[in-house]
């Protein structure tokens, strides 16, 4: 019985030797496990839109043509013209050769041309805004050739130039600030859901979704913004030392083509405000608030920039510059059409 009782006792002490050797094994293995995190949508979609060229941070951007360029090209053949407006507008005149497209269209009719083959592809609209916007999401696509007219219509004969001449001001130049805003805590990228999963998939399914949704979500008027400027973010989109000049109160200062990066002051950016950039027409703007719309946060470019309420400024101080007058409208040869009507086409514009 004695013999027995050892018997057990050492099979129990060796059992709790065993059971205490094998958890301690496992406590050392689990010490060099590495926990691989899984990128967002977002982390996954600005990496490859760095790929694609960095649009937002790079020299070329934004990539906008003149309507005087444009003009001098047409007899070449190596450029391609997407006019964005409504059908009316585009039956009353347009550029000669210029194809009517529809926004939301846009990525289809693109997939049918042999982007290859042109020098540019210029897209056109109002003011340069739907264009420049448009534009921003095909080159964030990869379409490094695609290019927007600056100024829009207004810019290609007179019978536009109001969409230009009628939407600038200079009401707010008394009360403009030279107190610096303060940029946000770094913080995260947004997260969006995406049924896709490859990069070149999610980039496809949210450049689809920008262009859908249209301008006029990401955009906002100077009446809309100082009617709701409590609770947006404010961002100004000049170099610093032309922000010291005077902005718009409580605008905090990124600088163009660095600060909207990972390694800059993208993440200072908020992910529960509507963010609001201001540039000097809208244009840049339109550019940026596409970038940052694509990466999921919820942003609008303020329309036509600090035209629309500094522009006698603009026009008399020659450091901020890139105030509209009558000097930017050309009179250049335009085509009419027949206009059908389509049910449900958006008509209007920037």
């Amino acid at each position: 019985m004695r013999n027995l009782f050892l018997i057990l006792a050492f099979l129990f002490t060796s059992s709790l030797f065993l059971t205490n050797c094998g958890s301690e094994g496992n406590k050392e293995e689990n010490k060099d496990t590495v926990v691989v995190e899984k990128k967002s949508n977002s982390e996954i979609l600005l990496a490859k839109i760095v790929e694609n060229g960095d649009i937002i941070n790079s020299e070329k951007v934004p990539t906008l043509i003149a309507a005087t360029d444009v003009n001098a090209a047409l007899a070449g053949g190596t450029m391609h013209i997407i006019d964005l407006r409504d059908g009316k507008a585009f039956s009353e005149g347009h550029i000669p050769g210029a194809n009517s497209v529809k926004p939301n269209e846009l990525l289809d009719y693109i997939k049918t041309l042999d982007m290859g083959s042109f020098e540019k592809v210029v897209l056109v609209c109002y003011s340069g805004q739907i264009a420049s916007y448009s534009a921003a999401v095909l080159q964030m696509m990869g379409y490094s050739n695609v290019y927007s007219m600056k100024y829009g219509m207004a810019a290609w004969n007179t019978k536009f130039a109001d969409k230009w001449l009628k939407s600038i001001g200079s009401k707010l130049e008394a009360n403009l600030s030279t107190t610096p805003g303060a940029k946000g805590e770094a913080g995260k990228l947004p997260d969006f859901e995406c049924k896709k999963t490859s990069a070149d998939d999610i980039l496809e399914e949210r450049a689809a979704l920008v262009l859908s949704e249209g301008f006029a979500a990401g955009s906002i008027s100077l009446d809309e913004y100082l009617a709701n400027k409590d609770r947006i973010y404010l961002v100004n989109y000049w170099p610093a030392e032309v922000y010291n000049l005077g902005h718009l109160e409580g605008a905090v200062q990124y600088t163009p083509k660095q600060s909207m990066g990972l390694n800059a002051d993208l993440l200072t950016l908020p992910t529960d405000k509507v963010i609001v950039v201001y540039c000097f027409t809208g244009q840049h703007s339109s550019f940026v608030a596409a970038y940052l719309r694509m990466l999921g946060y919820n942003a609008k470019s303020l329309k036509f920039g600090a035209n629309s309420f500094m522009n006698s400024m603009m026009l008399k101080n020659e450091q901020i510059g890139h105030g509209f007058d009558k000097k930017q409208v050309n009179n250049f040869k335009m085509e009419t059409s027949e206009y059908v009507e389509e049910p449900g086409a958006q008509q209007g514009g920037c």
